[in-house]
This record gives C-alpha cells, structure tokens and sequence, in this order.
C-alpha cells in the first residue's frame, strides 16, 4: 500500500512540475463553467497541466513571447494575469466596462479591450501587467484590429457607418465613412500582411468594401451578396478570403491587383477560416455546425470533408501551418486538424466543453 501511495504522489507531483513557461508550445484551454484551463502541449498532443483560476476565463490571451497568460471575466469584469513560470496568479485588474472581446496585439505585449453593446475601450500593456488607459465614452465595436506600427487601432463603427481609427499616442479618433446611413451591421475590420489595405464587410448589404489605409478612402467594393462574414487575409499575404455565411460560399483574391482568383461552395454558415503553410490547405469550418471542409487553393477543389464530434467555438493555426486547433463548446475535447494530411484528432481536455481558447503562438496574424 505504502510503495502504491508514493507512485501516486510521484504521479501527482509529476504533473504539478510540468514545464509551462513557453506558451508557443501550448494551447491553453477555458472551461465552458467552470474555473479551470487545461495546458495541452501541441507537441505531445495531451493535457500537461490544469490551472485552477480565481475568475471564470471567458477569454484567454498567452503572450507568445513572455510567460504571461491573462483571462478576463465578462461578468466580474475583471482581468488576472498568470504567471506561467511560476504557475501562480500574481495580478488582478478591475476593469471599468464589459470585456465582451479582448484582442492581443501583433507584438505580444499590448490587449485591447471593446465592448459591441455598450462601448469602452481599454488598452493594457501585458508586460506590465496595468491599465495604458481607457475610453469610456469609446463606439460599441466588436473585436479592434490592431495595425503593426503599434500606433493605430481599427475598428467598425456601427453608429456612424465607419470604420474608426484610434491613435494610441495622442487617444484622438478618425472616422472614415463607409456607408450614407447609419446602423447598417459592419464586420471588424482585417487587413493585409503590409497594413496597406484593410478590409470591412457589410452584412446589411452584402458588400466587402477594400479601403487604401494611407488615404483613408475606399479602394474597391466587392458586391459579394449573402451574408458576409469577416474578411480573412492569409498568413502570407496572397490572398483575401470572402465567406459567405448565408449559401456557404467563398470567393479567393489575389491581393496584388484585387482579381478574384478561385470559389468554392460549402455547408451553410461557414465563417471559420484556418490556413497551411504557403497559402494552400485551408480548412473552412463554422461556429454554428459541426462540418468542416479543407479546400486547397492551387487546384481549387475541396480535397476532405467531414464532421465534427463538437460544434466550434473558434479555430487557430500553428506558426508553421502544419495544424489547425479546433475547440468546442459542447463536448470535452479538442481537435487537431492536420492540414497536410487532412487527418483530425480529437484529445480530452476541460470538464464540461470549452468556452474560451487561445495558443501562444498562431499563424492568423491580420485578424
């Protein structure tokens, strides 16, 4: 009994002692009630470690470049910063609004924070671990979109039909009108690899519209019909996707030039977008059912399909774009998608299904 004890206790400390402090090597994993997230190594395909945490995480951001992970609590509206060498919690934040979308920035040390139902914006700076300020009286605006300079923050304006840019310097706002009449429902805004091109879609009327980011004026609108998701820019930079949420359409177009390239037709409601190495195996999936299609963009043809276990809460991809990570909000796993062998695998992870999600280091780079 005594020699079956210690195998447990070494079991248990083994886990315990787990090395967490790269977050490029982890998804990390919130669970959809409860305080928990599970650390899965990408590499071993298994849950490494689990975080008991002092808030619910319904959202999750690692700083791909610090041992640093922070989750935020809608309800609380609060943030905590967790220490991932140390495995402990070591900071906590009252935020003064609603976290409803929380975005990390393309150099890792900046979150911003909006609301899309009651407004406020705030920015924080990761390291540092403080409030850089907030905008109480900020737009309503789904996720921002951050611009490389680490200057400028985009985001749609519902109210006024624009797309706002906020400067982080100096907090003044710029509008940049995209439609005459006001409360027409825009996308968040994307943009290029070079930030020379950002991108918004019109729901309401079924328009993708290409905007110059140096002259503030609309380069090229696409009359793409349905229902349009948000834009996707690939990680290389060729290609602009436009997905049609209504009739599971996608039209792919070649940045330099703007010329439609290739389209392909899937399931309804496909508004997911995951992309390999070089641009080629994409795989398309929805947040509203459970099918999933990898469509290949040199011979423009879907080449596997299938369904999932779980419906998708989101998906991400890996700096190399050899893998797709799928998490779910109604079964208690996770799915690793192979984009070059198109096999998925399915690994347990959390109690009760997932509710937020992120990895330390991800390929979808101009969302």
């Amino acid at each position: 009994m005594r020699f079956i004890w210690s195998i447990l206790l070494l079991v248990s400390c083994t886990v315990q002692a787990a090395d967490i402090s790269d977050p490029t090597k982890f998804m990390f994993v919130g669970d959809r009630t409860q305080n928990i997230i599970d650390v899965l190594s990408v590499k071993d395909a298994e849950v490494v470690h689990r975080i008991e945490t002092s808030i619910h995480p319904d959202h999750i951001v690692a700083t791909p470049f610090a041992p640093i992970l922070m989750y935020a609590d809608v309800k609380l509206q609060q943030a905590v910063f967790y220490d991932l060498d140390k495995q402990v919690e070591i900071s906590k934040l009252d935020l003064p609004m609603t976290p409803r979308h929380v975005v990390l920035d393309t150099t890792g040390s900046k979150i911003g924070i909006s609301d899309n139902v009651e407004g406020g914006f705030v920015l924080i700076h990761a390291y540092k671990k403080t409030i850089e300020f907030a905008l109480e009286d900020f737009p309503a605006t789904a996720e921002v979109l951050f611009d490389p300079n680490d200057v400028d923050i985009y985001f749609s304006d519902v109210a006024k039909g624009s797309l706002g840019l906020l400067d982080i310097n100096t907090q003044r706002i710029y509008e940049m009108t995209l439609v005459d009449e006001a409360g027409a429902k825009l996308s968040s805004p994307s943009r290029s690899l070079d930030a020379r091109y950002l991108y918004v879609a019109n729901i309401t009327t079924g328009e993708v519209y290409s905007l110059n980011a140096y002259s503030n004026v609309i380069f090229k609108t696409f009359d793409f019909g349905g229902v349009p998701a948000r834009p996707y820019t690939t990680p290389q930079g060729a290609f602009m996707y436009m997905l049609d949420e209504e009739n599971g359409r996608l039209v792919s177009v070649e940045q330099n030039g703007f010329t439609e390239f290739a389209t392909a037709a899937f399931d309804h409601g496909v508004d997911l977008v995951t992309v390999g190495r070089f641009d080629r195996m994409n795989l398309f999936l929805s947040s509203s059912n459970r099918h999933w299609s990898i469509f290949d963009n040199v011979t423009q043809a879907v080449v596997a399909s299938g369904t999932f276990k779980g419906t998708p809460i989101g998906a991400l991809g890996a700096a190399d774009g050899k893998l797709a990570f799928i998490a779910f909000a109604d079964i208690a796993e996770v799915a690793l998608v192979d984009l070059e062998d198109h096999t998925v695998k399915f690994v347990p992870a959390t109690q009760n299904g997932s509710g937020a999600f992120t990895v330390g280091l991800s390929n979808n780079v101009c969302h």
